[in-house]
């Protein structure tokens, strides 16, 4: 994946070009409609919202763990995935209520 930052004129921008197939699906479904879009900070290990995150490995002499919350995750959740989770996705519309 080749990743780019483009600024210009006060416009800024994440680009994200896929080197393989797989880095081409994964971004086709950003796409294609079936995923809700998010964006996310943290480290990097799994996590009870579903995303995976990996957590930088420091040790401290205290005992602690010192955060590293640099990390920037784009989730894609399935709609399916995220109505299963979500009891208010199941709620009737306004609309639909009439």
């Amino acid at each position: 994946m080749k990743i780019a930052l483009y600024i210009e004129d006060g416009l800024e921008q994440i680009v994200l070009t896929p080197t393989s197939d797989t880095e081409k699906a994964i971004l086709e479904k950003i796409h294609d409609d079936t995923r809700d879009l998010s964006i996310k900070r943290g480290e990097f290990y799994g996590c009870r919202g579903g995303w995976v995150r990996q957590k930088k490995q420091y040790h401290s002499p205290y005992g602690s763990d010192e955060p590293n919350d640099e990390s920037t995750m784009i989730v894609l959740t399935p709609i399916a995935v995220k109505e299963a989770h979500d009891p208010a996705a199941h709620l009737p519309s306004p609309q639909e209520a009439e």
